[in-house]
């Protein structure tokens, strides 16, 4: 019996020998035989897959193991989480999911019996897989320190950036359950951050869309109205409202919207005068010119359809002695009585030209700087490939355009409706906002007491304030040409006597068009001063005409000289212009 237990605990000392003892011995050698490998200089992120490579180089990451066992995160919740039945190949891209399954690496290799080589070789089989699920231009980024508490931490970028909306300071592999709470706690933390700024984004584009489809409603019903506007459109006369530029933003204001609307049309296809400066804009409101456009708009819908009864804004260059006609009347065509070409039959057809670049329409209006901005019902366009000088409508079409379609021709008055009047400044240098409004009025009422001003500035002691200036002057100032001259040259000035007309009733044309008649020698003026009355005539004087002919566009009020003399100094000659 003895005999029989002391043999039993033989075998079972033998069995533990040999099923336990010597395979710990041979695993610790074994794990002794890969510690006294060389180091792969690629480390955990080695891309090679041959298996004698991984036999004959560790792949451990010492610092990376360093890092992990030093880092310490509080725990959240000490409960372990219920495995993935996917693990590690799972495709779920849900945080919440993430948050409630654990997706360990071991479970890519179910099969494993935790032996010697497979155990090297799934580690080699994780490095390379990590290895290749990123490009090579998208490897981890070198550890950069936390700035908070010195831990090396490690950056990855994401090929899906859609997918997680934080960075990953570590694998999300070689994160504990905690470590991975954590984390998706702070992504869902700034997707709702996210989530607000974008709501309150859409809202506010949601509120300026609103606001901007009000008022492109208000003006094509003609509910956006200026000031008396809505009693100019129940009777029959025309009236111009004056626009200024303002600096400061009024929204929803008719003044405000029509401005801008002028202004930015002409700005948007301006070539060949690029310090070309709106000054002014004047709106015309014709009632008889209004209902007969709307009216053939209305048939031009019902005729073509609404995609050809939208008109476009188009500008018309002429004297500047036609364009208070035309507001008032309208637009002659040929066939009408009264219309004449200005200067040729069409070579694009017998009609009227306009164009939406306002430097073709410049030049037509040699020595002026108004423009007009009219509504034009095109509707379907005939474009023309070659000259039809003179020419009708062509059959089928309701107008014709050139052959790079930047002049449009009109057959029909009742198509064109005259809206703006544009003011503008060639080579005016920088912009500034010119006085109007009570501005304005002010100065009407000072130039009513120009003769006090005037008697104030005769009395001053002379001194050289005007030196270097050359002066010329037009229109009635408040003495004589003689006593002007007199008060200039006290003051350092000098008074340019050119001749621009020979005082005949009618004028040749060879001083309209050159402002000089060439008896004597010219003597160009650097400061212009008109009066107030020349500026607001409807036709301008052969001196003002002239001068403007030769290329001066700023001239100035009379009372910039009082002023200047009564201040002992020249006064800023840019608060003088005549607008």
């Amino acid at each position: 019996m003895v005999s029989v237990l002391v043999s039993s605990r033989c075998s079972i000392i033998n069995f533990l020998d040999i099923y336990f003892l010597r395979p710990m011995s041979t695993r610790a050698a074994k794990k002794a035989k890969l510690e006294s490998l060389p180091q792969c200089p690629y480390g955990s992120t080695c891309y090679r897959k041959n298996p004698e490579h991984f036999k004959e180089y560790t792949h451990s990451d010492p610092t990376l193991t360093s890092t992990t066992s030093s880092t310490t995160v509080k725990p959240v919740n000490s409960k372990p989480l219920t495995v993935c039945p996917f693990g590690a190949t799972c495709y779920r891209k849900n945080l919440l999911h993430f948050a409630e399954f654990s997706h360990p690496f071991d479970l890519l290799n179910p099969n494993d019996d935790d032996s010697d080589e497979e155990e090297a070789t799934t580690a080699a089989d994780k490095s390379n897989k990590n290895s290749q699920a990123t490009p090579v231009g998208k490897k981890r980024k070198a550890e950069s320190e936390d700035s908070d508490n010195g831990d090396k931490t490690e950056e990855y970028d994401s090929d899906d950036e859609s997918a997680y909306d934080v960075k990953l300071e570590k694998t999300f592999s070689k994160m504990n359950d905690d470590e991975k709470r954590l984390m998706i706690e702070r992504a869902f933390e700034l997707k709702e951050k996210l989530q607000e700024k974008l709501k309150k984004s859409r809202e506010e584009a949601e509120e300026r869309k609103k606001e901007v489809e009000q008022l492109q409603t208000k003006i094509t019903e003609g509910t956006l109205l200026m000031e008396g506007e809505d009693e100019v459109l129940k009777g029959t006369k025309t009236k111009y409202f004056e626009l200024f530029p303002e600096r400061n933003y009024n929204q929803g204001s008719a003044a405000e919207v029509h401005f801008r609307l002028a202004e930015s049309q002409f700005y948007r296809l301006l070539s060949g005068y690029a310090t070309a400066t709106v000054t002014k804009v004047e709106y015309v409101c014709n009632p008889v010119l209004i209902e007969k456009f709307n009216k053939a708009r209305e048939e031009l819908k019902e005729k073509r359809g609404v995609q050809y009864s939208y008109p476009v804004l188009a500008f018309h260059g002429t004297a500047v002695a036609n364009i208070q006609p035309i507001c008032e009347t309208g637009f002659k065509v040929p066939g009408q009585k009264g219309f004449k070409h200005a200067t040729d039959t069409g070579y694009y057809g017998r009609g009227t030209y306009f164009s939406e670049y306002p430097g073709y329409s410049m030049g037509y209006i040699k020595g002026s700087t108004k423009l007009m901005l009219c509504q034009v019902l095109q509707g379907k366009v005939y474009k023309c490939n070659k000259l039809i000088t003179g020419a009708g409508l062509q059959d089928g079409f309701d107008s014709h355009c050139s052959p790079c379609q930047k002049e449009l021709v009109i057959f029909r008055s009742e198509h064109i409706l005259p809206q703006y009047i544009v003011h503008y400044k060639v080579n005016s240098g920088e912009f500034r906002y010119t006085p109007h409004g009570m501005a304005k009025e002010v100065i009407q009422k000072k130039l009513q007491k120009i003769g006090k001003l005037y008697k104030k500035a005769l009395a001053v002691k002379d001194a050289p304030i005007f030196n270097g200036f050359k002066f010329a002057f037009i229109g009635q100032m408040a003495d004589t040409p003689i006593a002007m001259d007199t008060l200039i040259q006290r003051f350092g000035g000098h008074i340019c006597k050119n001749e621009l007309s020979h005082g005949a009733k009618k004028t040749p044309k060879k001083y309209a068009t050159y402002a000089f008649n060439g008896t004597g020698t010219y003597d160009p003026p650097n400061l212009i001063v008109c009066s107030v009355a020349e500026i607001e005539a409807q036709i301008p004087s052969v001196e003002l005409q002239g001068y403007k002919n030769m290329g001066f566009t700023t001239f100035y009020r009379e009372d910039f000289i009082y002023d200047s003399i009564l201040a002992g100094a020249m006064k800023s000659m840019q608060d003088y212009e005549h607008l």
